[in-house]
């Protein structure tokens, strides 16, 4: 920051631009300015209205209270300011660093002739300098910040009203300095409070696995410019006995509350998927929890459920920007959206609906939150174009890393006014399953009829099975899927068994409650599903067992 001298009108007195001159700068520290420039035009002032030959300087002591180091001296030489510099204060040690030890006012009328500078004048005579007059700068409380000192070029001693000056100099210089000292110590307040949430968050923030299964996953955490206080962004990865959950969230807020608020939510999401809820119910989960807690804070969250087996994202958003995914062609990387159904955030909504979405072969999946797509110069939707341009910029078969590295570098540094979480995941190609009989358990959910369903397509376009039996069996793993999980209270298996000209499907449940084939009516919301597995299988039926009952139907062709 350049500051300007103030411009003197002609016929200006010394006193009005000294009163100028002081006021611009206590103004400019307040405003920011740094001191020592701020210094440097009050003491240009001060010279330009002498007439005979004042040269001025600030010195500063430093934190040991024993050094006295460069402040301001605009126009002595550069060689003698050197010199001086970090000189320690003691009983003869020139004016400056007499005054300083002995805590008052050294006046030095003819330097070379003067026993405190003894060590000293060789290099001051040398710069032309032959007269000193320091004093000691105190703050609040008498703490002393410095020196201020008038050299001249002949002996001199100061008049009445040269001391009358340099009491006012003083003052107003020791106010500058509090002021500065006050900011700089403000500032490092600051940055020790950043630092030690910043410390907080990402404690909170889980160890995300470089691989689950066969699944590739990378994170990163990413705070936004100095200034900008750390937030409740979060990611997390959860293993689970079919596939895995992907979630990031953001809680509202900048601060530790919001940090804590993050760590208590991601516990939350996690138990809840662990314990086998779909993506809808752990949203539905975390948002009880969230209002039985004592805050207004919202928090937005996307929650990914992932099954490897059947290639098939099931989405929950709540308030939250959708994923991307990446996907090699011929011509190099395709980017789109995944379609969600975005509901309302944490803290507003009770309920939120799911979709499911069949992957692409070896597609990467990136979830992120809002600071990593928006900036003071640009909303929401011009950086998620941004986004998806830098994206489909990188090489086919890029690693989960090198996304993320690619999409945190959209946002230069200056421009980045909130803290990001990110999360990529590559969702490898499921091998061909070429068994004549596959089983596989699902958690007693809605979203495991999709899944049941695309898993079963998958192993079925392996086979050499004809179009019309693939189709009619799908509809038979829907159904039975269906009426087992509204029946059953645990995970429920299902097994595919394929013969020469025929293909067995088998649903069990751990319900006991028999399904019966009626004749629903025109006003029934339910009894169909048995009506269509009677018109496709050739047979089915109902096995029971100890702990629930297997229903299973035949189709041949």
């Amino acid at each position: 920051m350049n500051l300007t001298l103030p411009r003197l009108r002609e016929g200006e007195g010394r006193d009005a631009q000294l009163l100028t001159a002081q006021l611009d700068l206590l103004s400019g520290v307040v405003a920011g300015s740094p001191i020592g420039l701020a210094l440097d035009a009050l003491l240009r002032v001060v010279e330009r209205v002498s007439t005979t030959g004042l040269l001025a300087s600030v010195l500063l002591l430093d934190d040991e209270g024993r050094h006295l180091t460069h402040g301001a001296a605009p126009s002595l030489p550069e060689d003698y300011c050197r010199a001086i510099d970090g000189v320690e204060i003691g009983p003869a040690v020139g004016s400056c660093g007499t005054a300083a030890f002995r805590r008052r006012q050294v006046i030095v009328e003819d330097i070379a002739h003067d026993p405190l500078w003894e060590n000293f004048k060789d290099l001051a005579l040398a710069a032309g300098l032959r007269s000193c007059w320091s004093t000691p700068i105190f703050g609040v409380g008498g703490r002393l910040l410095g020196t201020f000192a008038m050299y001249y070029p002949l002996p001199s001693a100061p008049t009445p009203k040269d001391r009358a000056l340099i009491d006012v100099l003083v003052r107003t210089v020791s106010l500058a300095l509090e002021r500065s000292l006050l900011d700089e110590e403000r500032e490092r307040e600051l940055a020790a409070e950043r630092t030690l949430a910043l410390a907080f968050q990402r404690s909170l923030l889980p160890e995300v696995p470089t691989r689950i299964g066969d699944v590739q996953i990378a994170a990163r955490y990413r705070t936004g410019d100095p200034g900008v206080h750390v937030g409740g962004d979060w990611f997390d990865a959860v293993a689970v006995d079919e596939g895995l959950f992907l979630v990031v969230g953001d809680v509202q807020g900048h601060d530790v509350q919001a940090a804590a608020l993050m760590g208590q939510l991601r516990t939350v999401v996690r138990a809840a998927a662990c314990e086998g809820h779909s993506p809808a119910s752990v949203l539905a989960r975390t948002a009880d929890y969230l209002d039985r807690l004592d805050t207004e804070l919202l928090a937005t969250a996307l929650v990914v459920h992932v099954d490897v087996r059947a290639q098939l994202l099931t989405v929950a958003c709540a308030g939250h920007l959708p994923p991307a995914v990446l996907v090699s062609t011929p011509t190099g990387t395709e980017v789109c959206l995944v379609d969600v159904e975005t509901g309302p955030p944490l803290g507003i909504g009770e309920c939120w609906d799911e979709r499911s979405t069949q992957l692409s072969q070896d597609a990467v999946l990136l979830l992120y939150t809002d600071g990593l797509v928006e900036t003071r110069t640009w909303d929401i939707d011009e950086g998620v174009h941004q986004l998806h341009t830098t994206l489909a910029a990188l090489p086919t078969g890029a690693s989960p890393g090198a996304v993320l590295d690619a999409a945190l570098e959209l946002i230069p540094a200056g421009n980045r006014g909130d803290d990001v979480a990110v999360l990529a995941a590559r969702i490898p190609s499921n091998s061909l399953d070429l068994r004549h009989e596959v089983e596989r358990s699902l958690p007693a959910q809605p979203m495991s009829v999709p899944l049941a369903r695309w898993w079963a397509r998958g192993w079925l376009g392996a086979l050499p099975v004809p179009a019309d039996p693939v189709d009619s069996t799908l509809h038979l793993v829907s159904e039975l899927v269906s009426n087992a999980v509204r029946q059953g209270d645990g995970p429920i298996r299902i097994r595919l068994e394929l013969a020469e000209r025929s293909l067995r499907v088998e649903v069990f449940d751990h319900g006991h409650r028999m399904p019966r084939l009626t004749t629903p009516g025109p006003d029934s919301t339910g009894g169909r599903g048995l009506q269509l597995v009677d018109a496709l299988a050739e047979q089915w039926g109902v096995r029971t067992e100890l702990d629930g009952k297997t229903v299973w139907a035949l189709l041949v062709w």
